[in-house]
């Protein structure tokens, strides 16, 4: 090859061929003119122009001695010798150039030949004489003016000049005769027989030297350079026999050579041949070129497309490792085959979560239904169309049933399936080719065909899943494809359901493979980055597929991280929430910069915006709705995502590098209302099947307790309160929500643009995948045991939790201390059992006591009061049994005063006393470490307004007869325990019984004496004037009282008598000794509402009043101390961290002679 390019170098440029060679050590440096000579003589791709051009230049006479040195004379005539010698090059025109020439060539010759003429000069004179002698002989242009030479002539031209002598004639005569009857011709103008016997000459003289032994090499091994040489033409000459020839053993040769032509391509890896064999191969098998209403018939009845279109398979099939390009081929002869209904079933057959058999067919037929929508329509066209289009359109003839049967049979033997489950033999390189080729038939705006691409992005889940073991070389492919599917739709479509099957299908599959599970999980935030619209319509494949994936694969899911996508999936396609809006600001911008730091995530988000046209109300807003300045939308804890260490997953991903602050998430966010019974998340509508299914799936983690881990106990308690929400009163809120939402208009959202041709086609699939997308519409009858089912399980649920908590907690604390390192630490004190744990259970379990359906409202009494009295909660200290009054009892007995369940009066009067004498068993129970409690007096107080609202909220006397009989109890039991006793005071009762009669008497005014008659208690006859001085600071320090749907009952106080703002007289006395504290406003709660006492004698009316909260009285009261003020007030912190809980949304007119207020 290094020779072949000095050759072609020194044609063009003699020196700078030279320098070549000696470059790449082919000839020596400095030159060795012998070796150049040699050279010069044998290499037959010389162009003899330049070797005669490079020898006669006067800087190489010694290189011109050495060449004509290589020539042997001895024994040839002078003619002879001058023939052989200008075969060699050719001869430039110049004069003193040929003088040179011949002039070296004479010298040679006379020492070959012993010197025979008189000296050089006179060999010099008959060489010369020679040349001139052959041009006057056969050059026309000469023989056109002169005569040619005679012999005479010749002989007289050379008289004298040997020597001063002549030349012998004889020899003169020969060369005459010599010259005349055989020209020198030089080589390169040499023709017929002339040519052919130099040829042979030179084979000759070659044969003599070393060339001429023969080399023994081995086999092919010029094989790979003919090859290269030949291919073009090659297939060039098959293919046109191929399509022009009629006999069925010409076509199998042609068939012939082009598998040879495969075999050494892929023998020698000569992947643009192989391509370029297949696109030439694919043109005759008529794939591509025909519509799809004619293909089945046209590529049926042809026996050539069939032998062209098994030879593509075959070679796809055995050589595929070399296939780049032409995989395009391949896949677009695949998808015609797709359009025509030609392919196998089981690869139009694809996996489902939803559908029964667990498998659905991207090609159905049609459905009745469809047919009668389109009953006229066929009847319009019918009668347009004309008889012998009539006579067409009764069905196909026998011809085109047996072309249809041909084809199928044809396609069968070409086993196109073999392409996916053999891919996993394929080279990468082949592998990636073949996948672009599926990804790159995506749907654009010019030719949208949805089921094109379903069916490719089927052919790519199916290849990726046979090359699981090798899957982390092609993830990043598929996965960008899925992204661009899934976030990129504006609205829902059957190629998008396809894709989320797709990506779940995967996940289920690869989880198991460590190398590449932690990628797969966070692909899995592709979902929540959907628009929620289209979120929504696919949450029965999202539901179903992580059903399937946490039963196959949860113990493979070990990082926080992922366990806080897979929940907040749940929660998204369960109960409606909407997806974090960190992941929706990414998708919604649409670009492709890959990761977002959280605090980008956090700038571009507002939690202001949050409110704003969103068609529907929460719960929390609800409660506020009486225009209250100030007020906080329970909505804005959305924004709790931005505390919750997302790592925001852009095309580009993947960025495996865990947020450190996604442990932030594990903490309660500090927007969200701990003395709610709601986790305070606006849900949107949601799905029964898909609730159900995620409670499945809920319930699979928690009662396997290999699956409760640290990294997800917490998150399981939050999507189990979030469910409890989603299932209250049998879904209401979505049902309502749902009704109001758009419904989708199947039709125009499954597709939107369709090819003419395939129009029909397009429609008939369309309305068959909607067909299972909303089958859960036909069956709203099974909804409400539906939603029952699910409150029970969700209630044995938090009860499973709430009983394992200690256990499991205590297990984990013991497991970390054999740990030196621990990302967490894990603690199994009760305080944190309590904040991460209990409470918020029983903040669930209390909210399902709110149900309006009676046995889930009983069953959950049932579970709350078990869950109260466990063995367990008996570590909680004082402040933790507080919290438990503040944030479960007292809001479950707020809710429980709304007319909750209006058709079940009788029931909700039982639901009340059992929440009443919950409440009492509870403070009895717990009766000891409270009274350590600073704010033991307001918690007391707060009871008993609890018993005076309840007491008044019925209308049969079940709790006429409850309340009293669970208040005596507790006051007994005080009353025992020696807490109203004060042995320093007058009375030898302690400022607690005071204050406690004080409010008793408001609505139970007779209790007193019925309990305790012995020691009725004179009070001293006030200063008045002291009296009216203080009045207004005490009431201003009281707490408010709940408005209450208070009915007139025969135990009403006297008018005289300020039941609510009773204070003892003793007190009265002694407070101007302390100083006065008034509260602040709550965030909700006005002002003015906390500092403006109305005189005994205005009632205002109880509609006109804004809801109150119930909050704690502080005191400094402590039981066994001597008696002191007590001025009640507010507990700041929990004012601070508490939102409004009203005790009626919507309170009944009192009796004007009903208790008094404060407004």
């Amino acid at each position: 090859q290094l020779l072949i390019t000095g050759t072609e170098q020194f044609n063009q440029k003699p020196k700078k061929g030279i320098q070549f060679l000696q470059e790449k050590n082919l000839l020596a440096t400095p030159i060795d003119n012998n070796e150049v000579a040699r050279w010069l003589r044998e290499n037959p791709r010389l162009d003899k122009k330049m070797i005669g051009e490079f020898v006669s230049d006067r800087k190489n006479i010694d290189l011109l001695e050495s060449f004509v040195g290589t020539f042997s004379f001895q024994g040839l005539r002078l003619d002879e010798a001058l023939r052989l010698y200008l075969e060699a090059f050719r001869l430039p025109g110049e004069a003193p150039v040929i003088q040179r020439l011949l002039e070296a060539f004479t010298e040679h010759w006379r020492k070959s030949n012993g010197s025979p003429f008189a000296n050089s000069d006179a060999c010099f004179a008959l060489a010369y004489a020679v040349i001139m002698l052959n041009t006057d002989q056969h050059n026309h242009n000469v023989r056109k003016q002169n005569v040619p030479m005679t012999l005479e002539e010749f002989r007289k031209n050379l008289k004298g000049v040997n020597g001063g002598k002549d030349f012998e004639q004889d020899i003169l005569e020969d060369m005459y005769h010599a010259i005349k009857n055989d020209e020198i011709v030089m080589p390169e103008e040499q023709t017929g027989l002339v040519k052919e016997n130099y040829i042979w000459n030179v084979l000759l003289h070659r044969g003599a030297t070393d060339e001429g032994i023969f080399l023994h090499v081995p086999p092919g091994s010029y094989d790979h350079d003919l090859f290269a040489m030949t291919w073009g033409p090659t297939i060039a000459a098959l293919s046109y026999v191929f399509d022009k020839s009629l006999e069925e053993t010409i076509i199998q040769k042609a068939i012939s050579g082009f598998r040879k032509c495969a075999m050494i391509s892929a023998h020698y890896g000569l992947s643009d041949v192989f391509d370029n064999l297949i696109i030439s191969l694919c043109k005759f098998t008529a794939l591509s070129s025909e519509t799809i209403e004619n293909l089945p018939t046209v590529f049926g009845s042809n026996p050539k497309a069939h032998i062209a279109a098994k030879t593509v398979f075959h070679l796809a099939h055995r050589h595929g490792d070399i296939l780049r390009e032409g995989w395009k081929n391949i896949m677009e002869a695949m998808l015609q085959l797709f359009r025509a209904e030609l392919l196998p079933k089981a690869m139009v057959e694809v996996e489902d979560f939803v559908d029964p058999n667990g498998k659905i067919y991207l090609q159905r037929e049609e459905t009745p239904s469809n047919r009668g929508e389109s009953t006229v329509l066929s009847f319009v066209s019918w009668l347009t169309l004309s008889g012998t289009e009539q006579s067409g359109m009764r069905g196909p003839s026998t011809e085109t049933q047996e072309a249809k049967r041909a084809a199928l049979e044809c396609i069968k033997q070409c086993d196109p399936e073999k392409l996916i489950t053999e891919s996993k033999f394929l080279q990468l390189e082949s592998l990636q080719e073949l996948m672009k080729a599926l990804i790159s038939v995506t749907p654009d705006e010019e030719t949208y065909d949805e089921e094109d691409a379903a069916f490719c992005l089927e052919m790519l889940l199916r290849i990726v899943l046979e090359n699981r073991d090798r899957v982390t070389c092609v993830w990043q492919t598929v996965r960008d494809h899925l992204y661009h599917l899934c976030v990129h739709a504006m609205e829902f479509c059957f190629l998008v359901e396809r894709a989320v099957v797709g990506l779940l299908r995967l996940a289920i599959r690869l989880l198991r493979r460590d190398e590449i599970s932690a990628q797969v999980l966070l692909s899995l935030r592709i979902l929540l980055m959907m628009k929620p619209n289209v979120l929504s319509r696919v949450s029965h494949e999202v539901a179903y597929g992580l059903h399937e994936l946490l039963k196959t694969n949860a113990a493979n899911i070990h990082s926080g991280d992922d366990w806080y996508t897979l929940f907040t999936l749940l929660e998204c396609i369960g109960s409606g929430v909407k997806p974090p809006a960190a992941l929706q600001v990414t998708a919604r911008a649409d670009n492709d910069t890959g990761a977002q730091s959280d605090s980008e995530v956090s700038s571009s988000y507002h939690p202001s915006d949050m409110s704003l046209d969103r068609g529907y109300t929460s719960d929390s807003e609800v409660y506020t709705d009486h225009g209250k300045p100030g007020k906080m939308h329970r909505s804005v804890t959305d924004v709790d995502v931005m505390n919750s260490g997302w790592l925001v997953v852009g095309k580009d991903d993947i960025d495996n590098s865990r947020s450190t602050a996604g442990l932030s998430r594990l903490g309660p966010s500090p927007l969200v209302n701990q003395y709610s019974l709601t986790v305070g998340l606006d849900l949107g509508p949601h799905d029964t099947k898909s609730l159900m299914k995620c409670v499945e799936s809920l319930s699979f983690i928690v009662r396997d307790a290999a699956h409760v881990t640290p990294e997800n106990f917490e998150l399981c308690v939050k999507t189990i309160r979030i469910f409890v929400e989603a299932s209250l009163n049998g879904g209401y809120k979505s049902q309502e929500k749902r009704g109001k939402s758009h419904r989708y208009d199947s039709k125009s959202s499954r597709l939107k643009k369709k090819p003419k041709d395939s129009s029909t086609r397009r429609s008939r699939v369309l309305s068959q995948h909607q067909a299972h997308t909303h089958s859960d519409e036909d069956e709203d009858e099974s909804i409400p045991a539906s939603y029952h089912t699910v409150s029970l399980q969700l209630l044995d649920l938090m009860h499973t939790l709430h009983t394992r908590a200690a256990g499991i907690y205590s297990s984990w604390a013991e497991e970390q201390r054999h740990l030196e390192t621990a990302a967490r630490k894990i603690t199994a004190d009760s305080r944190t059992l309590w904040s991460n744990c209990w409470c918020p259970l029983l903040q669930g379990i209390a909210w399902l006591c709110c149900d309006a359906r009676r046995q889930i409202r009983m069953q959950a009494l049932t579970y709350l009061q078990r869950a109260l009295l466990v063995h367990d909660l008996q570590a909680l200290d004082a402040l933790e049994w507080e919290s438990c009054f503040n944030k479960v009892l007292f809001p479950l007995l707020t809710k429980l005063l709304e007319n909750i369940s209006p058709a079940d009066v009788g029931g909700m009067e039982e639901t009340r006393m059992r929440a009443s004498t919950l409440l009492s068993k509870v403070f009895l129970q717990h009766l000891s470490p409270l009274l350590s409690l600073t704010t033991f007096a307001a918690l007391w107080l707060t009871i008993l307004d609890f018993m005076d609202k309840y007491m008044h909220a019925g209308s049969s006397d079940l709790l006429l007869e409850a309340i009293p009989e669970s208040l005596k109890n507790m006051l007994l039991v005080m009353d025992t325990a020696g807490i109203f006793h004060s042995a320093d005071s007058r009375t030898g009762y302690s400022d607690l019984w005071e204050i406690t009669w004080e409010r008793i008497d408001c609505f139970l005014p007779r209790l007193r004496d019925e309990l305790f008659k012995q020691t009725v208690i004179q009070d001293p006859v006030p200063n008045i004037p002291m009296e009216q001085q203080h009045q207004k600071t005490l009431v201003s320090s009281l707490p408010p009282s709940p408005v209450g749907d208070v009915r007139p009952s025969t135990h009403v106080a006297p008018l005289e008598k300020p039941c609510e703002l009773g204070v003892s007289e003793s007190e009265r006395a002694t407070a101007p000794a302390s100083p006065t504290i008034s509260t602040s406003a709550s965030p909700s709660f006005p002002a003015s509402a906390s500092t403006k006492a109305s005189p005994v004698t205005d009632i205002p009316p109880t509609t006109a009043q804004p809801p109150l909260i119930l909050q704690p009285l502080a005191s400094p009261l402590q039981v066994g101390v001597p008696p002191m003020t007590l001025p009640i007030i507010l507990n700041p912190a929990l004012i601070e961290a508490t939102s409004p809980v009203p005790l009626l949304a919507t309170p009944r007119p009192t009796d004007p002679m009903t208790t008094s207020e404060v407004n």
